[in-house]
């Protein structure tokens, strides 16, 4: 669950999703009460549960899990300090890092692609300052001016644009161990991919 640390340093949010593998039951924290504000200790039985692992910050993830007897249930996963997880690696994360009543092991990889560089022209629009004049008179005075103004005019265009994509692959195998102990009781491989558009070059629209 400590996965992304200096990952995540670079995105604004990531998800992995998999399924948790409980071979003896073990103690988590969830989330509780009020706007999810304080935290409740529950026991993960022995079974499988999808699992969604999100990451918000380097520092602020949540796990999801979902099935048998639990339902629904949501553990944080917050450190005051950055986890300082490799882009690629082995890691470990102590529980009491995380006020956790468990330690996570495993190892995570990244995998990122750059492709489909594009060159294209395409329609947009400008907006211009237009000077605009007008014949105002006055009937009673029998006199008449002229009066002008700059107004805010839109026109069509045309911009090229340079892009291409990014693709990135993650993965991971975490490994659940409670306190006071030194087995491993779960066991989670999860993974994700997340592909973005990259605007490598945007000329004014003309």
């Amino acid at each position: 669950m400590m996965l992304l640390g200096v990952l995540l340093l670079s995105v604004s949010c990531v998800e992995l999703n998999g399924s948790l593998q409980v071979r003896e039951a073990f103690n988590v924290k969830k989330k509780v009460g009020f706007l999810n504000l304080k935290t409740k200790t529950v026991t993960v039985s022995p079974g499988q549960y999808r699992a969604e692992l999100t990451a918000k910050t380097s520092n602020n993830l949540r796990l999801e899990l979902k099935g048998g007897s639990i339902g629904e249930i949501n553990i944080p996963i917050k450190s005051d300090d950055q986890l300082n997880i490799p882009r690629d690696g082995q890691f470990y994360i102590e529980g009491r890092k995380i006020s956790q009543p468990f330690s996570v092991s495993g190892v995570i990889s990244t995998d990122v692609n750059h492709y489909g560089y594009t060159d294209i022209v395409e329609k947009c629009q400008r907006e211009l300052k237009e000077k605009r004049c007008e014949k105002v008179c006055n009937k009673e005075a029998r006199t008449c001016e002229i009066l002008c103004k700059e107004v805010i005019i839109t026109i069509d265009g045309l911009k090229e644009i340079s892009y291409h994509y990014k693709r990135t692959d993650r993965q991971a195998n975490l490994e659940f161990i409670p306190e006071n102990s030194t087995a491993v009781v779960a066991t989670l491989p999860v993974r994700g991919t997340e592909t973005v558009k990259i605007i490598d070059r945007e000329s004014l629209c003309r």
